[in-house]
């Protein structure tokens, strides 16, 4: 079983990416939950209406943000 708290690296297209899973996991769900917040927000005050994109595009988003806050942070 691997560990949680120890990073790995894998390689993409010659690049080699650092990846910290437990920490990346925390910042994940942390911005998911900031992304709902502020959907939430648009909804009700500012009558924003979702889209077919919203969803998987915020889940994408923010993974992605994550991970970059995690590279930008170690």
């Amino acid at each position: 079983m691997k560990n949680w708290s120890e990073p790995f690296q894998f390689e993409l297209l010659g690049l080699t990416f650092t990846v910290y899973p437990k920490f990346l996991l925390q910042l994940t769900v942390m911005i998911w939950l900031i992304l709902l917040v502020v959907l939430f927000v648009a909804q009700q005050w500012f009558g924003y209406e979702m889209t077919g994109a919203d969803l998987p595009g915020g889940l994408i988003s923010g993974f992605l943000l994550a991970y970059l806050i995690t590279i930008l942070v170690r």
